[in-house]
């Protein structure tokens, strides 16, 4: 289907692609899109995973932690992600066919293989960016699809740091005018949206709180030879050690209060910094873990607090991304929360692990109508806000032949 045509219709279906900081596969979401007199109607309509397989997935966490890249690897690895995901896509979109499930577009946020939200001078410029591979060239023409992508840039060319994206897109799925709502995300980088209801005063809110399940899935691997730490089983027999705590709250991104964050601040290094400390303080690897896990609780508590001290209206929290399942992140959580009830995003409407691939279906919906959903929930005139994304036109298939 041309743009021109998805652009005018009145109810359109996108495919939302995303892979998360913890690189562990492609998640897929198609949700429909009704052009109503009163505004946009969004129903979730089907959710699908693909695992990277191991080869695919060491490469690109290697890419990611490493200080030297070679610009050939940038080129080969953006085509090789930009072919799983048209392939993966392109898959996911026949079945959903077979079940009379026809899709216009595909949203595709990428790999995200750096993020440097903290400006430097290099080039005698005050320089900052983010990274995320995966061709959306491959995408659409292995799916035939008009295909949008690269979000973050237009928000870093406007001096902002490129993350949380999201927000308006969350915005847009989960805000409600009656109820306020505080979601977490614990991905491989944890943060919250709050969207507060209409008569409350605050504004709406996001960032990134610290690691996620980055630091534990590091340790998993080192120590116990396993992708991560499922349910939280390694940490739960082990004991906080409130000295190491102490000294990973030190960490920049802690002491500065920045916005976003990612594996180059919470991965190797830090990890690296751990097990020294454990071993010259004799902690068992079950305390690493235990440790390493209530840095994302209390980080993560320590961000929301204060929102919920303000609004005495939240009664809820709802957790989405793996570390949801996190029996020792929920028990944490809990603990420095007793007056909340902690649960998952599914009862929102879409199923939590399809949120994040949801959410740029969203936006890739706004960009293909030139919409900025910053906008919508910041609200400030004086302000220019970005559109988010870029558009890639599939090949085109000649039916007839054509002189040149």
């Amino acid at each position: 289907m041309s743009l021109s045509k998805i652009i005018n219709k009145k109810t359109l279906t996108i495919l939302g692609l995303n892979s998360g900081t913890s690189a562990d596969g492609l998640d897929m979401a198609i949700l429909k899109f009704y052009h109503t007199e009163k505004g946009i109607k969004i129903k979730f309509i089907v959710g699908s995973k693909k695992s990277y397989n191991n080869e695919l997935r060491k490469s690109v966490l290697e890419f990611a932690l490493s200080e030297k890249v070679k610009l050939d690897e940038v080129v080969y690895l953006d085509n090789v992600l930009g072919k799983f995901y048209g392939k993966q896509a392109n898959a996911f979109l026949k079945k959903s066919a077979k079940e009379n499930i026809k899709v216009d577009a595909v949203a595709s946020h990428g790999q995200t293989v750096r993020h440097l939200p903290h400006r430097i001078s290099w080039l005698k410029q005050k320089v900052h960016g983010s990274l995320q591979l995966g061709s959306a060239d491959f995408i659409a023409a292995m799916t035939g699809k008009v295909v949008v992508s690269d979000f973050r840039q237009a928000d870093i060319a406007l001096g902002n740091e490129g993350a949380p994206i999201t927000t308006g897109a969350m915005a847009a799925l989960f805000a409600s005018p009656v109820q306020s709502r505080l979601i977490v995300n614990i991905g491989g980088i944890a943060n919250f949206f709050y969207f507060p209801d209409r008569k409350s005063p605050l504004p709406v809110l996001a960032s990134d709180c610290g690691p996620g399940n980055s630091l534990c899935d590091l340790l998993s691997q080192k120590l116990f030879n396993c992708q991560f730490d499922k349910n939280g089983h390694y940490a739960l027999k082990g004991k906080i050690s409130s000295r190491l705590l102490s000294l990973l709250l030190a960490e920049p991104f802690f002491s500065k209060n920045k916005m976003s964050t990612g594996r180059e601040e919470f991965g190797v290094d830090v990890v690296n910094k751990m097990i020294a400390f454990s071993e010259r303080f004799h902690l068992s690897k079950y305390d690493l873990m235990a440790t390493a896990g209530e840095l994302t609780a209390f980080t993560i508590v320590s961000k929301i607090k204060t929102i919920i001290n303000k609004d005495k209206r939240l009664s809820k929290l709802y957790l989405t991304g793996g570390g949801r399942n996190n029996i020792f992140f929920r028990n944490r959580i809990k603990y420095y929360l007793p007056v909340m009830d902690v649960a998952m995003a599914d009862e929102l409407g879409v199923k939590a692990d399809y949120i994040e691939a949801a959410a740029y279906a969203v936006l890739g919906e706004a960009c293909l109508h030139s919409k900025s959903l910053i906008h919508s929930v910041v609200n400030d005139r004086k302000k220019k806000y970005p559109v988010l994304g870029k558009i890639t036109q599939p090949p085109l298939s000649m039916k007839k032949k054509t002189l040149l």
